[in-house]
């Protein structure tokens, strides 16, 4: 899948991995897997003034840490490699004081 948000930076594959690699003008790699691509997709559907903060403080997230995975869940990442930190969108919306739940879930009545 072609995410269009990153389209800036220059796209890096991995075999090992069918999550989006991407390396900026500097050298610095980060991935998007999709769960954290949809929980973006979020908050540029329900928040959209969040979106560009969001953004912003991702690339200073990759400058400060060279290495990123933007992950869905840091505990079971869909993808690992050594070296790279994992943030979450929690992680970089909390912060900034961002906040959007997800309430497309199922019912929690049951019969």
């Amino acid at each position: 899948m072609e995410y269009i948000e990153f389209s800036k930076y220059k796209k890096i594959s991995d075999p090992k991995t069918v999550v989006n690699g991407y390396e900026d003008e500097e050298g610095n790699i980060f991935y998007v897997e999709p769960a954290f691509y949809y929980n973006l997709q979020g908050f540029k559907d329900k928040r959209a003034e969040a979106f560009e903060p969001i953004l912003k403080e991702m690339e200073r997230i990759v400058k400060a840490n060279h290495h990123v995975i933007f992950t869905g869940n840091f505990e079971a990442p869909m993808y690992e490699k050594e070296g790279f930190i994992y943030k979450e969108i929690e992680d970089i919306s909390d912060p900034l004081g961002l906040f959007f739940e997800d309430k497309s879930r199922g019912s929690d009545y049951g019969d």
